[in-house]
Formats: C-alpha cells, sequence, structure tokens
C-alpha cells in the first residue's frame, strides 16, 4: 500500500517522519542490499555444488575400484586336496589341468626334550643355525645361515623359544610339555626340503646345559618330522615345490595342496559371460552417475530445461570433454588390435549419458574374452614364456614395445634398460617402472604394457582431487568472494544507517517548524476570530 505523505501536512496534524524515512532508505537500500545477497547465494550455491563435484568423482573411483579384476574368469576344483584360486586376474587365462599330489611339503621339526621345568636355566650362549639339505646323514648346507643370542634371565626353554621367534630368521620355537615332568624345545624349520636346519651351539660357560640344543649330526630321536618338498604331477608332468601354495605353474594362479591324493583331481577356469556382464554395467553405471551429475550441474537451462548451479562452468565442462575422452580413445597395450569401450556395446548417447547394450557386450565377450581385461585389469603381457614383465606405477605410456636382449644388455622400445639382481628395468621414458625377467637365456620379443579404463578413470580422480586441485582453487576463489560480498553488505548497511540518521533529524527539525508553523497559526486564527467578534458588535 502506499502511502501519500504530503495529503499528512494538514494544519494541526503530526508527520509520520518514521514512515517517511524508512520509504526513502528502502527506494535506494532494497535493490542493492538484494543484489550483493543474490551474488552471496549465487556463489554459496556453486560452493556447495563444487564440493559435491568433488566428492561424486572420489566416490566414482571407490565404487569403479570394486570391479577391478573382475574379468569374467571363475575357477572350479573337482575335489578338495588341489584347490586353484585366480591371485592375478590379470595374467590368468582359462585352463584345464589334471593334478596328482604324492607328498606335500613339510617343515623339519626338532625336539628336545632337555627340561624338567620350562624356567629352568640352561645358560647363556650363541645358537648359530645352518640350512640345507640332511640326506642320509649327511648335511649339505645352501649357504644361508642364522644366529640367536641367549642371553642371561632367557635362557629358559620359555626365554629361548622366544628369543628364536624374535630373531626372524625362518624358524619358529615352541615350548610343550610332553609328560608329567618332561619339557621339550621344538624347533621348526620353513618348508621345503632344503630348509632343514643344522644347529651349533656356543657355550658362554661350559658347565652349563645349552649344547643340549645342539643338532650337528642327524639323530632321528630329535627329528621327529623331516623336512621335504611337495611332489605332484600336472597333466603327468612331475613337479616338486618347497612350498603347498604353488604359485609359479599356472599363470595368475595359485594352487594349494591341501593332502595327498588317491588319483587325480581337475582344477580349472573359464570364462562367463554373466560375470563379465555384471562387472561392466556397474562401471557403466559408476560413470553414468557421475557425468549425468556433471552435465545437470552445466546445463544452461535452454529449450526449457533447468538451469544448472554451475551453469556453463568452464571447469565442469573441461571434467565431461575429459572423461569423454577417456571413454572413447583407444585402449592401448593389450595387444596387437586396439580395443574400444564401444566394442562392447558402451556408448555415449547424445544427451551424454553411458549406455550398455548387453546383445553387442555378449557378443564380444564371447569372440574375445581375454580383451575384457582392457577394462577391468592394468598388465604387462609378453609374447613369450621366457620374458617375465611387471610394471610399478602409472607413470608408463600404454603400447606394445620390442625388447631385444644382446649379451647381457637388453633394451625395450628402442631404450636400454638398466640390469640388477637378475632384474631388467627402467625407470623414466615410456616404459617407466617396467621390469623384467628371463626364464633359462629368454629371448627376443614384445612386451605390451595395457592401463584397464578403471585404472584411467582413477588415474583422471586422482588428479582432479589431488592437493591444489583446481576445484579446490575455484572454492577458495568463491569463499573470497562470499567474504568480499559479506563485507560490502555490512559496509552498505552501515551507510544505510547513517542515511536513516541524517533523513530522521531532517524530518525530525522540519516536523518541529511545521509544529511551530501550525502554532503560529492557530494564534492567528485566534486574533482574527476576536477581531471579527468586535466587529460583528
Amino acid at each position: 500500500m502506499t502511502t501519500d505523505y504530503l495529503s499528512s501536512l494538514n494544519v494541526g496534524s503530526g508527520l509520520d517522519t518514521t514512515a517517511i524515512v524508512k520509504a526513502i532508505v528502502d527506494a535506494e537500500r532494497v535493490p542493492k542490499e538484494n543484489s550483493i545477497q543474490k551474488k552471496i547465494d549465487g556463489r554459496t550455491v556453486e560452493i556447495s555444488a563444487l564440493s559435491d563435484v568433488k566428492s561424486k568423482i572420489s566416490t566414482m573411483s571407490s565404487n569403479m575400484a570394486l570391479y577391478s579384476g573382475i574379468n569374467g574368469l571363475t575357477v572350479a576344483n573337482s575335489g578338495t586336496n588341489v584347490t586353484a584360486a585366480i591371485t592375478t586376474s590379470a595374467v590368468a587365462s582359462s585352463f584345464s589341468h589334471d593334478i596328482s599330489v604324492t607328498t606335500l611339503a613339510k617343515k623339519q621339526t626338532l625336539a628336545f626334550s632337555v627340561a624338567s621345568d620350562p624356567t629352568t636355566s640352561l645358560g647363556t650362549g650363541t645358537l648359530g643355525f645352518s640350512f640345507g639339505t640332511w640326506s642320509g646323514g649327511s648335511f649339505t648346507a645352501n649357504g644361508t645361515t642364522g644366529s640367536v643370542s641367549i642371553t642371561t634371565g632367557n635362557d629358559s626353554l620359555d626365554g629361548i623359544a622366544a628369543q628364536i621367534n624374535d630373531a626372524n630368521i625362518g624358524v619358529t620355537a615352541s615350548v610343550v610339555k610332553e609328560t608329567e615332568g618332561q619339557y621339550a624345545l621344538v624347533v621348526q624349520s620353513s618348508f621345503g626340503a632344503a630348509n632343514a636346519m643344522q644347529i651349533s651351539v656356543t657355550e658362554d660357560d661350559a658347565s652349563s646345559s645349552l649344547d643340549s640344543l645342539a643338532y650337528t649330526s642327524y639323530n632321528s630321536a630329535i627329528e621327529k618330522v623331516a623336512a621335504t618338498d611337495s611332489a605332484f604331477t600336472v597333466d603327468g608332468v612331475s613337479v616338486t615345490r618347497s612350498t603347498n601354495s604353488v604359485t609359479d605353474v599356472i599363470d595368475g594362479v595359485t594352487l594349494s595342496l591341501n593332502g595327498t591324493t588317491s588319483s587325480s583331481e581337475t582344477v580349472s577356469a573359464s570364462y562367463s559371460t554373466d560375470t563379465a556382464l555384471l562387472a561392466a554395467q556397474g562401471i557403466v553405471a559408476e560413470l553414468n552417475s557421475l557425468v549425468t551429475d556433471l552435465k545437470s550441474k552445466f546445463d544452461r537451462g535452454g529449450d526449457g530445461g533447468t538451469k544448472g548451479e554451475l551453469a556453463g562452468d568452464p571447469l565442469i565442462r573441461r571434467l565431461i570433454n575429459e572423461i569423454n575422452t577417456i571413454t572413447t580413445a583407444e585402449l592401448e597395450g593389450f595387444g596387437h588390435t586396439g580395443i574400444y569401450l564401444a566394442n562392447y556395446g558402451i556408448l555415449t548417447n547424445r544427451d551424454g549419458s553411458i549406455s550398455l547394450n548387453s546383445t553387442t557386450f555378449n557378443t564380444e565377450f564371447e569372440k574375445a574374452p581375454d580383451k575384457f581385461n582392457a577394462l577391468v585389469n592394468s598388465r604387462v603381457t609378453t609374447g613369450s614364456s621366457l620374458v617375465n614383465g611387471t610394471v610399478t606405477g602409472s607413470n608408463y605410456t600404454p603400447g606394445s614395445y620390442a625388447f631385444a636382449l644382446s649379451g647381457n644388455s637388453a633394451t625395450v622400445g628402442g631404450a636400454s634398460m638398466s640390469f640388477s639382481d637378475s632384474v631388467y628395468y627402467t625407470s623414466s621414458g615410456s616404459t617407466s617402472g617396467l621390469k623384467v625377467t628371463l626364464s633359462g637365456s629368454g629371448t627376443d620379443t614384445t612386451i605390451n604394457m595395457g592401463r584397464s579404463f578403471i585404472d584411467k578413470m582413477a588415474d583422471f580422480a586422482t588428479e582432479a582431487v589431488k592437493y591444489g586441485n583446481d576445484i579446490d582453487t575455484r572454492v577458495t576463489l568463491y569463499n573470497a568472494d562470499v567474504t568480499s560480498y559479506s563485507d560490502e553488505l555490512t559496509d552498505f548497511q552501515t551507510q544505510m544507517e547513517s542515511l536513516t540518521k541524517k533523513y530522521t533529524d531532517q524530518f525530525a527539525a522540519m516536523d518541529l517548524a511545521v509544529a511551530s508553523m501550525n502554532g503560529t497559526k492557530a494564534s492567528l486564527t485566534s486574533m482574527m476570530d476576536a477581531w471579527k467578534g468586535s466587529m460583528s458588535r
């Protein structure tokens, strides 16, 4: 409602100076105050939206990592004495092998029945361990040794067992109560025939009993279990290992030998299209969730659409473009033929969303299941079983590189490799982080270094949210804007308070003047009334 302030200036009426001043000040205050507050609100919304973008990028990366390694390969075991598990899906492939186990690997176990009380002192000194093979009563050392110092206060069976365990030399010890009043120190080696023990004792006091723990010649009364290797056949081929957990017979697979077999047991692995499809669907869902959110925030609101919180923001546009580049680029280093997400029916729709055609996926996967690793497994493969490669870090450039040997030197992609401890390696360049080991004398071959789609998206996320990232920089700038706008608003409100006081003082003075004029008017009116009265007489 608009007040007609002029009509309130009737003779004898008081002026509503508060309403007048408020109306005048509000005419100047409200538009600018709303303008500043709009800037504050806008920046606050943008800050919240940017923080949400950062959070969603991190969530996408974490959730997508759950599908890493799920390439559809699953194992089956026909029995329980031999089981297989995929431990490195990047190099594992389908297989089927018949395995028979004749002997399990065992630790050498020595039992020294030397005390009637586990706290009785045996004396101080040094236990010297040599490791090797016992055969026909003779010991052949393998060159590995270890020693344990037995100190005062720790020279009982309990103390000696603790010091052996603390020495971390591949030997474990415990105290066992054999009978009432008879205790034994039980010492075990690592698994394998070549890890058996020979123990020498150096006493600080020759009259002590520490030398009762010596084992320098074979003694069947002390050796309770002989150290042995596992012995088994794989499709009729005899194999021995020093362990029951075998990792070097089937690429990417660990065989667990749990018992001897009366007949062969079959371990196998095959590709499951359904399993791989579920992984692909999960990857697409995570990717689509992020892309849809980014595009929603970036939307300018044209054609009746809803304007996003970060409409037209170049930073969001750049993030969308980076994701689009990754999703459409060739996944290199997985063989001679380039691999694209589109091969598996993963496409970008016209509205920017990502979709998966399951029919296309199934057809492609069943045709070449190993290629699906390009989506879920970063890996190094070679063209020869005589050359094995691994990579550390992600500073390499995916692709295929020629590996060439010349005497004790090697090159990869034409660049020289360093050599140490039987490993060829590179620490810079296109193959940075590559390590190569040879079986036998090795051979010239091709080394493929591939980086999976999941890991490329992880790299994108790492770069986007790392310390000093562009999102945080933008948030810092916008927070500074909010502070600046808030200060501007505070200063303006202070100005309006001063203006209100100025107008209030001016109208108060005017009000006094009008009141004085009204008093004069009253006096004159009284005088005129008196004069008119006298004239009428």
